[in-house]
């Protein structure tokens, strides 16, 4: 069972996540500093805008990166702008509230758009890449980084060994991504994989961590009621256990550069 993702849980659940996600988000962390090095040196890069910037991490790196360059950081959820603020060199930045699938910015006033690990969290990538082209200026990059369909792989193989439910939210295709960045009208598309494995004590201590930073199942086929003790119970032993007695999660990585021309 598959459904579109519940775009007021998205909201709330990072507008929830914004006390504890930076304790947790090693991974978001990790890819940022990896992303970072796909956005050119080139000095006519005169504004960026930050999509889903969360925390600020990786805001904070464009605009180290970019010091003379105004960059603008963009979150659906306030308490994550609010600490977004908290960063060094992002106190006086502009921040802006709203979706990235309806972003509220004339065309072509960009000549840089970021993401790091953010769009997977929007369901409508055609209208997503689409506000984003015409955002940007001719010659403007287009650089983010998302999760692939194999990210979580083994914690969806365990939940389907319970039930039917959509219990993991599911993530974009290669194939998806290219194709939608091209029917907005991107040119000289780049795309890199990588996958990158983290390894927990016991299951609830990934669930937790989603938890955390606010990635935990927003599917609109998700189970609407409490999953059973012995759902869970169910869950735990058909999840594949490591030598030493803990587990792992798999985590896909699509490194992303687009430019249009």
């Amino acid at each position: 069972m598959v459904g579109v993702l519940d775009k007021r849980r998205v909201q709330a659940s990072f507008a929830n996540a914004s006390e504890s996600y930076d304790g947790m988000a090693v991974l978001q962390r990790k890819v940022g500093l990896e992303l970072i090095n796909y956005v050119s040196s080139n000095e006519q890069v005169t504004n960026a805008l930050d999509l889903g910037c969360g925390t600020g991490f990786f805001t904070q790196l464009i605009a180290e990166k970019r010091i003379h360059a105004d960059v603008f950081a963009l979150d659906m959820a306030l308490p994550m702008l609010k600490k977004t603020k908290q960063r060094k060199l992002c106190e006086k930045m502009p921040l802006i509230c709203a979706d990235a699938e309806k972003l509220p910015l004339q065309s072509d006033c960009m000549t840089l758009v970021s993401s790091n690990l953010a769009l997977q969290w929007c369901h409508n990538l055609d209208q997503l890449f689409s506000g984003v082209y015409r955002v940007l200026q001719y010659e403007g990059e287009f650089v983010f980084s998302t999760f692939g369909v194999g990210a979580l792989k083994e914690l969806k193989a365990a939940w389907s060994e319970v039930d039917d439910y959509s219990h993991v939210n599911e993530f974009c295709t290669l194939d998806m991504i290219e194709q939608s960045l091209k029917k907005a009208g991107f040119n000289d598309i780049k795309i890199e994989t990588a996958i990158y494995h983290s390894e927990y004590t016991h299951v609830l201590e990934l669930m937790r961590e989603l938890k955390g930073i606010g990635a935990h199942n927003v599917s609109s086929a998700r189970q609407k009621t409490l999953t059973s003790k012995g759902g869970m119970q169910s869950m735990f032993r058909a999840y594949p256990k490591n030598e030493n007695g803990t587990i792992s999660a798999s985590f896909e990585i699509m490194y992303v550069k687009a430019r249009k021309k």
